[in-house]
């Protein structure tokens, strides 16, 4: 590999960021003729006098092919502004020799985006799990991408750089679901770096992604949106595994300078909004908050009628088996029941992480030895998921933290009444109708509720009602609503 300076791919990147420098055409010209060396010069001295951050880390992306942690970003930074007359460019060069993961990747593709929207959606580029933010992100982004001009972007494997997304990964986010015809060809990497643009943040970042997308947020001079899940990893850590506390701490860095976080329900708004409130404690004014819920909507996904005979009466329990969700106390309320002589079958569907899953799996086969009709379906495909929906009498859902709900609304869309959790984003969603709200810390309460939905015909007939008169709200509302209230005045604001 060459010398950094002697590198004409160096050199293209470096044309390509002079375009966004105080420079005369004919001056740039000038500089490029004479060499990689006296332009990298010239634009060093210029991102040294400049009070705007942002040309400093731009020149420090072109030069290290790599987005710079928010402390490397101050190391680099002092180096320039300490640095002899003449001699600004040697804090790029030191600073790439430091973190020479960009530069050994070889010549690579990268473009410079101005006025542009950039929505990062690693996650679901990669992978094919779809519950929870997944589903919001890929909601969201199907809308997005066919009403408005937005560039979706993963990261590295190495977490250094945005990237764009190949064509499978771009059918993973915005074509779920429907299987890819295209070719899977060798990856191809093609780097985006964001100038005068506005970053929405949509999943919840990696641990090793928050160092430079704090960076992002403080110093590129692009304005940073978020989506607001929840604080659950902070405020619940009790129900988490350690890791995932430790993270969300991570990512809190990137929250106290973004510019604007959009809250998927009032509580986790609230959530959010405490936290801007407390880093005042650190001289800093942190993001506005919005909230613009969720929607009561299923996934993109053809609707079948279920066919053939049910039997049994089923209750079905949908999300994530961790502490949190409560499912203990439904296993304990359905023992109970069954032990009253109430027959019906109970279906737990989703997945979880494994300090969790290998008990509950071992009492759910207990009950199963038992003669109890109980079974945990995990990895099934949405139409299994909306089939079993349209099957089940109730769902049970008595979470005792949420940023949302998610299977309380897609329930409720298809029509299934619903017991769940009556304060926070849960209750938000119960108002409009078609649910029992009980307090999810009392076993009686959900025993009791289980047992009068189970028993009592004429409740779940009351309840299809209310369901039946409840305002609509779709993801294409959503998406609308979000554009409007995240991504506008985000653009609006970068002048």
């Amino acid at each position: 590999m060459s010398r950094p300076l002697e590198s004409a791919d160096l050199l293209a990147r470096l044309v390509q960021a002079a375009a966004h420098f105080p420079l005369e055409q004919n001056e740039i010209d000038d500089l490029v003729a004479r060499g990689t060396g006296p332009l990298l010069s010239r634009l060093s001295q210029l991102a040294r006098d400049s009070k705007d951050t942002a040309f400093v880390w731009l020149l420090m992306v072109v030069v290290t092919t790599q987005f710079p942690a928010a402390d490397e970003f101050r190391r680099t930074h002092r180096q320039l502004r300490a640095a002899r007359p003449g001699l600004e460019h040697r804090a790029f060069l030191e600073a790439a020799v430091r973190n020479p993961g960009g530069l050994l990747m070889g010549p690579v593709e990268m473009t410079i985006v101005t006025d542009a929207v950039i929505a990062d959606v690693d996650f679901c580029a990669r992978h094919t799990h779809n519950t929870g933010i997944q589903r919001v992100v890929r909601q969201t982004m199907a809308r997005w991408t066919r009403d408005h001009e937005v560039i979706p972007v993963a990261w590295t494997s190495s977490n250094e750089s945005m990237r764009r997304l190949e064509p499978v990964e771009l059918a993973r986010v915005v074509q779920y679901g429907i299987p890819f015809d295209g070719v899977v060809a060798a990856p191809r990497l093609s780097l985006v770096v964001p100038f005068n643009c506005t970053v929405l943040v949509l999943e919840v970042p990696s641990y090793g992604l928050c160092d430079p997308l704090e960076s992002i947020a403080e110093y590129s001079g692009n304005k940073v949106g978020l989506l607001g899940y929840d604080a659950i990893p902070v405020v619940s850590a009790d129900t988490v595994p350690d890791p995932e506390t430790d993270r969300f701490v991570k990512y809190l860095s990137v929250v106290k300078h973004s510019h604007r976080v959009a809250g998927i329900s009032a509580a986790a708004t609230g959530e959010f909004a405490g936290f801007v409130s407390a880093i005042a404690a650190q001289g800093l004014t942190g993001p506005e908050t919005i909230s613009i819920p969720l929607p009561v909507d299923i996934p993109d996904h053809e609707i079948t009628p279920p066919t053939g005979a049910d039997g049994k009466p089923l209750v079905l329990v949908v999300g994530s088996q961790e502490p949190r969700k409560n499912h203990r106390a439904i296993l304990h309320a359905a023992t109970i029941l069954w032990r009253e002589g109430i027959d019906f079958r109970l279906r737990f569907i989703g997945g979880g992480s494994v300090w969790f899953t290998r008990q509950f799996d071992k009492e759910i086969a207990q009950l199963s030895k038992a003669g109890h009709s109980v079974e945990v379906l995990r990895g099934i495909s949405d139409s299994t998921l909306l089939d079993s929906y349209q099957r089940a009498s109730f769902t049970v859902f008595p979470s005792l933290h949420e940023g949302y709900g998610l299977p309380v609304a897609e329930s409720l869309a298809l029509g299934v009444p619903v017991i769940t959790s009556n304060y926070g984003s849960t209750a938000e969603i119960a108002a409009d109708g078609g649910c029992i709200v009980i307090d999810p810390r009392s076993d009686e309460q959900l025993t009791d509720a289980m047992r009068r939905l189970l028993t009592e015909p004429e409740l779940g007939v009351s309840l299809r009602k209310e369901i039946s008169e409840r305002p609509t709200r779709t993801w294409d509302n959503y998406a609308d609503e979000l554009w409007a209230g995240l991504v506008v005045p985000l653009e609006a604001s970068r002048g």
